[in-house]
């Protein structure tokens, strides 16, 4: 059609969907989407993001343009022993022969409300599928202030650069488990390789596969300078982990960049088999979250 913007008219079609299905939710608003049921308790606006992967363009939001590699969105897997754990989930899987699972894909804060926070809170719904046994340890998703010049992938941290409190996952048990964590580079790293740091208050984080699991993490910035920053994490609502002695920057330029959706397999070795894990029922927020109540 000539004189037609394409490109307008693209955009035009999603925020038509995009609309369509947040009226559907209550108290769902474009841009800045509350679910339902989420948060459990407090006021609507501490809730910064929040997903369920219901919607068939759930990653509009996160700024994507279609769902990232790797990924789909299951209500049922059964090879997998996979059971929802309230409708759709996030499938991801790690493919044989690569360390990739969920790669590039994040919340940004400044693009979302036009800021970067000092501390936030970050919970999503965990289960690790039938299949995952990994040989080596890897990324989940967590929290960072990297800026596209330090804190992954051995580029060190020195207060001034960046920094990362990245969900970590270590090599699966031979009776399925899997000891959850925390990998961060941080400015009294050691190295070029992050801290890791694993959630063993009462055996918390040692997770069974086919089950869901309620993780959440909190990070808050130290002062500049001062080993006072924290990081504290949950599982199913009890405490795992606390540290609260982290100096993560040395400059008030650094800041909580974004909320970093990635999995990933570490280390030199690729993944012997297709490995796969679900996530569901993510929230960003300002204030503590805590597992949602069960139907």
């Amino acid at each position: 059609m000539e004189g037609v913007d394409i490109a307008m008219v693209d955009q035009l079609i999603r925020t038509a969907i995009l609309i369509s299905v947040c009226v559907s939710l209550s108290g769902c608003k474009v841009g800045q989407r509350v679910i339902e049921h989420l948060p459990p308790r407090g006021a609507a606006d501490e809730v910064i993001y929040a997903t369920d992967f219901e919607s068939p363009v759930w990653y509009w939001e996160l700024g994507a343009a279609k769902a990232p590699m790797n990924t789909m969105t299951v209500d049922a897997d059964p090879q997998n022993k996979f059971k929802p754990f309230d409708g759709k989930a996030l499938r991801i899987a790690i493919p044989k022969g690569s360390h990739k699972g969920l790669a590039e894909l994040s919340f940004f804060f400044d693009d979302q409300i036009g800021s970067e926070p000092e501390e936030i809170y970050f919970r999503y719904y965990l289960r690790f599928g039938d299949d995952w046994k990994t040989v080596t340890s890897g990324k989940l998703p967590g929290i960072v202030g990297t800026y596209g010049r330090a804190g992954w992938g051995g580029r060190r941290a020195n207060g001034k650069n960046g920094w990362s409190a990245r969900g970590l996952f270590s090599t699966t048990t031979d009776d399925g488990k899997v000891q959850i964590g925390v990998y961060s580079y941080h400015a009294d790293m050691k190295g070029k390789v992050g801290s890791a740091w694993e959630w063993t208050n009462g055996k918390r984080g040692l997770l069974r596969r086919n089950q869901w699991y309620c993780i959440e993490q909190y990070v808050k910035l130290n002062t500049p300078g001062k080993n006072n920053g924290v990081v504290r994490g949950w599982v199913d609502g009890k405490p795992a982990f606390v540290k609260k002695d982290i100096r993560f920057r040395d400059v008030p330029s650094l800041k909580i960049e974004r909320v970093w959706l990635e999995v990933y397999l570490g280390g030199s070795k690729t993944a012997a088999k297709d490995h796969h894990l679900y996530i569901d029922d993510v929230v960003i927020s300002r204030k503590y979250i805590g597992p949602r109540p069960r139907k």
